[in-house]
């Protein structure tokens, strides 16, 4: 016998499993219909986790889609017709692999001379609205199931998501390309400097030197097109953005800085065809890099971009993995917004098809050390850099992130004066060491071309293959324009013997209108003639200038060079140089002034045409003083010699 609780309890479960029955036939097309268009149906029931191919992570995400196995079979552009539909992979937020669809249009002959490229129409993950993605270089596209190539290139302002797609048998031969593996980045002593040594070593230095070595990075691509890389600057300022933007041509700037760091255990098997992938040039305190994507892995060789990162072959540049935050995106060129991982490998191959690299290599890079002082509110700072060892533009690597260091401390606009010291160590010739000052506006990308061109003329010679073992810069910042022009200089008598010293004061007018004066006492050199003695009274730049052209010696080798550098002065040296006119002869780029008429003849008759210059005023003196101040411009006294 059944109580009536007993009884309700009993009949409950019938009406409600009818009830519920109701409920499920009338919800039934709610919960079966697709979340959002284009979106995977929502299971009824749980699913398995998708299988990961060999070396993917994505069994590690719950409902992540399995993709074709890195390393699988591929297919050939011959295979390749309009209407095929396929459909390319790549990451659009964290690091979580998707998909995006494929049709292609057609196969366009000889794009460029010898290559071919596979053109097509992308859709899905918003690409229709945002055009094709800065950072979806590299990106695999599967056609048949099998790998058909990388995305490469689109077209700012398109209305529709047209790309070009490098085929994969033009990537897969990077490979067996030689010059790869470590320190294999290719010797370039072909190199011309900057700017001519002689225009250098006068100061006259172009303003956008700078701007216009960047444009070496613009990104390499179809005419008309655009490449897909995504640059990350991280920890650089306005001024340093703004260069790179116009240098680049509009190429999107964004992002965060690498980590530092050994990279985690098992951070390498994570990079798999569609992850994204840079190629570093800057790391550290600051950092540069640029962000595409892995088309394929074969055990540990990787391959991405589809189009040349620089297109400078052999390289040996850090490689690593990348995070996207999100895609940003833009009528004139969308881009991933993505932070830089860790260091997994790296590049040793840059050609116009991609780039090559390879998993746990390491890339040699210089060391970089800024430190910043100065006074007041400016304080001290140190940073610590690595930048990419790559002949064609380290010196422009080492420029940007001097610059970069100079606005992270606060750098500010307006008239203000900077001393710049900096150290170059090169491998088998010991050090460089030189100084400078800068005062007025812009300063700070003054310095920045003035390490660049240092830079550039030390390590980009026809002598030898350089190699940089580490740089520092020391910058001393002052909050007001200290320098002063040269005006006059007065001797205390202008008939002079061999062997004696003159007093000359040199007249300067300082920045605001003050006038001072500086004296010296010349010494007169016990060897001259009578005549005329003519003293040249410059800053350093001008003296060296001035220098130059009296004694156009041109180094025929690298030990000259070096030589000639580090005899170089700062507008902080005031440099007496006293001429006679006593000619002499310039000859396998050394000076050899003051020669008597016999020896001139000799040396003019037993050498080829050319190889022997005239130097028709010698430098008898040379004597250099400091000065408290910064100094510029150049004046001349002219003086008698006289003997008892």
């Amino acid at each position: 016998m059944t109580t009536r609780g007993e009884e309700v309890a009993a009949t409950r479960p019938r009406s409600w499993t009818s009830l519920a029955a109701v409920l499920l036939a009338l919800m039934a097309p709610w919960l079966l219909a697709p979340a959002a268009a284009g979106d995977p149906p929502v299971p009824a029931a749980p699913v398995p986790e998708a299988s990961a191919p060999a070396g993917a992570p994505a069994g590690e995400i719950p409902g992540a889609e399995a993709f074709p196995a890195a390393g699988g079979p591929t297919i050939g552009v011959d295979e390749i017709h309009r209407g095929q539909r396929g459909f390319g992979v790549s990451v659009f937020r964290g690091s979580r692999l998707e998909r995006f669809e494929v049709e292609v249009l057609g196969v366009l002959r000889n794009a460029k001379p010898g290559s071919t490229a596979i053109m097509a129409r992308l859709s899905g993950q918003g690409l229709e609205d945002s055009g094709v993605i800065a950072g979806m270089s590299g990106s695999p596209v599967y056609i048949d199931g099998r790998l058909a190539g990388a995305v490469a290139f689109g077209w700012n302002f398109s209305k529709e998501p047209i790309a070009g797609i490098t085929p994969i048998a033009d990537m897969h031969d990077l490979r067996g390309l030689a010059g790869g593996g470590p320190g294999g980045a290719a010797r370039v002593s072909s190199l011309e400097p900057p700017v001519p040594l002689a225009q250098w070593i006068a100061g006259d230095l172009p303003a956008d030197l700078l701007e216009k070595s960047l444009e070496r990075l613009a990104p390499r691509a179809a005419d008309g097109a655009s490449s897909g890389l995504q640059w990350t600057l991280s920890g650089f300022g306005e001024t340093t953005r703004s260069l790179f933007s116009a240098a680049l041509g509009g190429a999107t700037v964004g992002g965060g800085g690498v980590e530092e760091g050994p990279a985690p255990e098992g951070a390498a098997s994570t990079l798999e065809p569609g992850s994204p992938v840079a190629a570093v040039l800057v790391r550290g305190d600051l950092a540069l890099a640029a962000t595409g994507t892995v088309t394929d892995r074969v055990g540990d060789d990787v391959l991405a971009f589809g189009h040349p990162f620089l297109d400078f072959g052999p390289v040996d540049l850090p490689m690593a993995s990348a995070d996207v935050i999100t895609v940003v995106p833009s009528l004139a060129n969308s881009f991933k917004l993505t932070n830089l991982g860790p260091v997994v490998g790296a590049i040793h191959q840059d050609r116009e098809v991609g780039v090559f690299g390879r998993l746990g290599d390491q890339a040699r890079m210089i060391p970089l050390t800024v430190r910043l002082g100065g006074e007041g509110l400016y304080g001290q700072r140190e940073f610590h850099m690595e930048v990419a060892q790559l002949p064609q533009i380290t010196p422009t690597l080492l420029a940007v992130a001097t610059l970069g260091c100079l606005e992270s401390s606060g750098h500010r606009e307006g008239e203000q004066g900077l001393d710049l010291q900096a150290t170059l160590r090169i491998k088998g010739h010991g050090e460089i060491r030189v100084a400078q000052t800068f005062d007025g506006i812009g300063i700070g990308v003054q310095a920045a071309v003035y390490v660049l061109s240092l830079a550039g003329t030390a390590t980009q010679t026809p002598f030898e293959d350089v190699e940089l073992e580490s740089v520092e810069v020391e910058l001393t910042r002052s909050p007001e324009v200290r320098l002063a022009n040269l005006v006059g200089a007065y001797a205390d008598r202008n008939v002079v013997r061999p062997g004696e010293t003159v007093g000359v004061q040199v007249e300067l007018l300082r920045h605001g209108g003050t006038r001072s004066r500086q004296a010296l006492e010349v010494e007169i050199p016990e060897d001259l003639d009578e005549g005329a003695y003519y003293l040249l009274i410059g800053d350093g730049i001008s003296a060296d200038g001035a220098r130059v052209q009296l004694e156009p010696a041109v180094p025929t080798d690298y030990p000259q060079l070096l030589a000639l550098l580090r005899s170089l002065h700062s507008r902080r040296d005031l440099v007496v140089l006293g001429l006679v006119q006593d000619p002499g002869l310039v000859v396998g780029g050394d000076a050899l002034p003051r020669l008597p008429g016999s020896v001139r003849s000799l040396w003019r008759s037993a050498t080829t045409t050319g190889a022997a210059s005239p130097i028709p005023l010698a430098i008898a003196r040379r004597q250099t003083e400091a000065s408290d101040l910064p100094l510029e411009g150049i004046v001349r006294v002219d003086l008698e010699v006289r003997r008892p």
